[in-house]
């Protein structure tokens, strides 16, 4: 009987399938099961995607093992990556590989066997007769003594092998038959105080009764509630649900360092039931142990950020995405570059099973979808009990003496948190710093400009004291006096967290202070500790960046403090007032969420803006009836899609020229498709240079994303890797959230 002919998928490799002979021994392969295959010098794992009848090519190599039994992934979960590979064009190898531990990527060291007719062929064999016993004794010889013999015989292992001799075995790697102490991993998350006694009040009897119903089919729901509500009794409710029909239930958080506040809440309603909680904080051999523990059906929920959205569930029946709207569940790098919200959905409609989109501020995106029929809308428009949103003051820093002190600790917000330390309650501070770029801003009128192309503020460059747009390239030079009022004093935005820790220290000596930012909290168990001695009252106040406005509960906040709203107002990026809205809003509602009223300080140059007041106003209707004509107007998401191609060379000349080379080839062939779409760019990156290399993008704005799609796929299997040289690296990057 001939070979047969299999297509391997190869990581690291372009989106290609290379093709290779399968020895009968293996017998019938499923698709996504792991091979180990020949790649040039290397021995690699592969992933089997389909048999093939075309004529192999001269030199054909054969697959040498195959490390597991069968795929390391059910149908449902392969089918989806499969999807995802398509979507985001990226090497199927290469999402199969960010779907598996990083312990599991690359099986274990390589034993050695005799073929079955050894002993006929050893007598004409020239090996040392101690490895000669060995192989006819047993068989099989170790990693380690291979490496002996290798040494003490250089090239004798690696002859044998290529002459077919012995054969290479690979396993997988191994897992530990102790199942893991699901309380000893996470030692310093404890159950919450009784919560599954909790009776859920109107709005959220509704809303759970609405998503159990969708159990077993494909059904999308938005549940928007307000900061407080109760979103995570709902939560529970409905996978109470789910669990009783016998499936599991993925939960998805924006960040697996503040999962801590929810996964309390779910042990203590689920108590008795083990609940994983996915990140890669684990230890190795934990971290592959719990994966095993999903995988085998023996853990039924799971609690993660984006990458949870691969774990291996068996009979998935229900996907929850907390705080939706949230920019970390889109993937920047490396690839897969997903947005893991929207990819949720498409596993939850492939799987045929309900997802729910939980959020205080929904993304522009999903309410849309809401609003359109695609999805159900649920709402719970008040906080349980007698507890009320808080109550927010603006203070117009246009009035203030511009001192970089008093920039960000005004006298009212001073007052504030000195009566609230006096009242023995405490206070979240808000710095908005993430992706702060060079930007000038009008101390006279608060104005800061803006491309008339974009509607995206400028970037400042000093050289020539000149604007940009890194979006489109507009430029406007010599900018000396404010496009608004004709005033020519401006100052820059951009402080960071420890800068103002220094300053609160010295204006509130007797306060316990402490900081929370990606610095002080790399770690994960660093960051819910710091959040569990707050919220123990071990401190009095909580400074921090983004990460304080996500998910956490404290009942003796009653004031939260924005020291610089115009931070986040002010990024080159369409999606800035959303993610600033949304913040605020986020934010906001850690306030009051006990007996103790709220209060919130909001800081700004601009207290009139619209966008600003929404967010004092707790005003979503308003603030999405705007931003949504704006999107419109511009051909801007959900109207159309985005894809931008972010090139990168370590000489700027290469760059340039590569970036407008693939530019000019894009635009021909979208015209050749008949393809509806527009190509801005390319132009620098706001961030031009980042670690050593020059940066260039270009984007494409289309109503029609899948046929863009399908002509990248196609054109990528014609000239691969667009024909652009190695010295020069470009990524695509599909409904990009990064735009710098």
């Amino acid at each position: 009987m001939s070979k047969r002919l299999v297509k391997i998928a190869v990581p690291g490799t372009p989106r290609k399938l290379f093709t290779y002979f399968l020895p009968e021994r293996f017998g019938t392969l499923l698709p996504g099961q792991r091979c180990i295959v020949p790649f040039g010098k290397r021995r690699v794992p592969g992933f089997y995607i389909e048999e093939t009848d075309i004529a192999p090519e001269a030199g054909l190599k054969e697959v040498i093992d195959l490390p597991e039994t069968g795929p390391l992934f059910n149908e449902e979960l392969f089918n989806f990556l499969i999807w995802l590979s398509g979507f985001y064009l990226t090497n199927i190898a290469d999402v199969c590989q960010a779907a598996l531990p990083p312990e599991m990527r690359k099986p274990g060291k390589p034993n050695y066997f005799a073929i079955p007719d050894f002993p006929d062929r050893a007598p004409d064999l020239k090996i040392p007769e101690a490895l000669l016993k060995k192989l006819r004794i047993g068989g099989m010889l170790s990693h380690r003594q291979s490496q002996f013999y290798e040494k003490k015989f250089p090239g004798l292992i690696t002859k044998l092998a290529a002459e077919g001799i012995i054969r290479e075995s690979y396993s997988s790697k191994g897992i530990s038959d102790k199942e893991p102490d699901f309380a000893e991993l996470f030692p310093y998350i404890r159950p919450r105080e009784e919560v599954s006694s909790i009776e859920p009040n109107l709005e959220q009897k509704e809303a759970i009764k609405a998503i159990a119903a969708g159990a077993g089919n494909y059904a999308p729901f938005l549940l928007y509630g307000i900061t407080g509500s109760g979103k995570t009794l709902v939560y529970c409710r409905v996978a109470q649900e789910i669990l009783n029909r016998g499936q599991s239930v993925l939960v998805m958080v924006p960040e697996i360092a503040l999962a801590g506040t929810l996964l309390s809440y779910f042990r203590s309603f689920f108590r008795g039931e083990e609940i994983a909680l996915l990140h890669s904080a684990l230890k190795k051999k934990d971290r592959l142990n719990l994966w095993s523990e999903v995988r085998e059906g023996k853990c039924r929920i799971v609690i993660g950020a984006r990458s949870a959205l691969f774990a291996p569930l068996r009979n998935l029946g229900l996907i929850i995405v907390d705080e939706e709207h949230d920019e970390s569940y889109k993937q920047d790098d490396p690839a897969p570059r997903f947005q893991g919200r929207d990819s949720a959905v498409m596993r939850a409609k492939m799987a045929g099973i309900p997802i729910v989109l939980g959020s205080a501020s929904p993304s522009l995106e999903s309410y849309y979808n809401a609003q359109a029929g695609r999805y159900h809308l649920l709402q719970l428009t008040r906080r349980p009990e007698a507890t009320e949103l808080p109550v927010v003051r603006l203070v117009d820093l246009k009035e203030e003496p511009l001192s970089e002190e008093k920039l960000y600790f005004t006298p009212a917000m001073i007052s504030k948190v000195q009566r609230a330390l006096d009242n023995g309650h405490q206070i979240i501070l808000f710095l908005n710093r993430r992706g702060f770029s060079p930007r000038l801003k009008c101390t006279d009128c608060g104005h800061t400009p803006i491309c008339p192309h974009c509607q995206l503020h400028l970037t400042y460059h000093k050289a020539g004291s000149k604007l940009m747009c890194h979006f489109c390239g507009f430029i406007k030079s010599d900018y000396n006096k404010c496009d608004s009022c004709g005033g020519a004093n401006f100052i820059f935005l951009g402080t960071g967290t420890q800068k103002i820790e220094d300053r609160i220290c010295k204006l509130f000596p007797q306060a316990a202070l402490v900081r929370l930012d990606s610095d002080s909290a790399a770690e994960r168990e660093r960051a819910h500790l710091i959040l569990s001695d707050f919220s123990a009252g071990k401190y009095n106040i909580l400074l921090g960046t983004q990460m304080v406005t996500k998910g956490i509960d404290f009942p003796n906040v009653a004031l939260v403090g924005v020291l610089m709203a115009d931070i986040g107002m002010d990024m080159p990026d369409f999606r800035a007032p959303e993610k600033l809205f949304a913040k605020l809003i986020q934010v906001a509602g850690r306030s009051g969420r006990g007996i103790v009223p709220g209060e919130v300080v909001i800081q700004t140059f601009n207290p009139d803006t619209e966008l600003i007041d929404d967010a004092a106003r707790q005003d979503y209707g308003t603030f999405y009836a705007r931003e949504i004509a704006s999107r419109q107007n511009l051909s801007y998401p959900p109207f159309a899609h985005l894809i931008n191609f972010l090139f990168s060379a370590k000489k700027e000349e290469d760059v340039t020229r590569w970036a407008k080379d693939f530019a000019g080839r894009l635009a021909l062939g979208i015209k050749a498709a008949k393809i509806k779409g527009e190509i801005l760019g390319p132009a620098p990156c706001p961030l031009y240079r980042l670690r050593g290399l020059y940066r260039r993008h270009l984007f494409v704005k289309t109503p029609q994303l899948m046929k863009v799609i399908r002509f990248l796929d196609n054109w990528e299997r014609v000239e691969t890797k667009f024909k652009i040289p190695p010295r020069v690296k470009m990524v695509i990057d599909i409904d990009p959230y990064d735009m710098m």
